[in-house]
């Protein structure tokens, strides 16, 4: 059944208004999506809750329970874009899903993310993570948000399509640990290059923060410090960049 709503001040869009805020999403376990692509594949993972739509011949074709005929303006106070699509959707949260059947797999690539600030910067990992296999992506509680709203269009949907966690490192890196996962840090220190490093059947990889690197506490956690081998002086790469390229050589 399709409900309309016609005004920016009712009381349920004001609800969602408050989406927007992380505490809220984490309250709730949902967050918003923009446009056909991310509502189209929240849709196909089975994640979609709500959808509001000024066409109600698309809302006519949307296999959910919640559906709202809503207006441009309505659209517009939702969004977080200047010019956007007609369609939002209400998701439910995917993070910290089965942790233990992951690290049971006989191979395994995770990749951990320690403090990463930027969104788009997460969005991107997460991207790359799913196109190159990766099995999990586990971040800090200081990550940014994985529902903001730019890490959620850098995905370009792939938040759909690898599982997610979120969490202490101390704690979860000593649980992979004891589940004979070796552990690989990103440091400049005590190092060797990742052209040397052995692909072993099951590992993690940590990338740290923008400005810090991976942090103190965590690389005193991991077996081994790798780097990227780089010319012309270069010290360092985008947080995104050097993910992609680690998670490529360890494949």
């Amino acid at each position: 059944m399709i409900k309309e709503i016609t005004s920016v001040n009712n009381s349920y869009i004001k609800w969602l208004l408050s989406l927007k805020d992380k505490q809220a999403r984490n309250e709730y376990n949902l967050f918003i999506v923009e446009g056909y692509h991310l509502v189209e594949e929240a849709l196909k993972h089975n994640t979609l809750k709500v959808v509001l739509c000024t066409e109600k011949e698309v809302l006519d074709k949307i296999n959910v329970d919640e559906k709202y005929l809503v207006n441009e303006q309505i659209i517009k106070k939702l969004s977080s874009t200047k010019s956007p699509q007609n369609i939002i959707g209400v998701v439910n949260s995917i993070t910290n899903q089965d942790l233990e059947s992951i690290i049971s797999k006989d191979n395994l690539r995770i990749l951990i993310l320690d403090d990463v600030n930027d969104p788009g910067n997460l969005g991107t990992i997460i991207r790359t993570s799913a196109a190159l296999g990766i099995d999990a992506v586990i971040s800090s509680l200081e990550t940014v948000d994985y529902y903001n709203e730019k890490v959620l269009r850098a995905t370009q949907g792939a938040i759909f399509k690898i599982p997610l966690f979120k969490g202490d490192l101390v704690k979860i890196i000593s649980i992979l640990k004891q589940n004979d996962i070796t552990i690989y840090g990103t440091h400049l220190e005590s190092s060797i290059s990742v052209k040397e490093v052995e692909k072993l059947k099951k590992l993690a990889i940590v990338v740290g923060n923008e400005a810090q690197g991976v942090s103190t506490k965590v690389l005193e956690l991991c077996d081994k410090n790798i780097i990227l081998p780089m010319n012309n002086d270069v010290e360092s790469l985008n947080v995104s960049i050097a993910a992609a390229l680690l998670m490529w050589e360890l494949k």
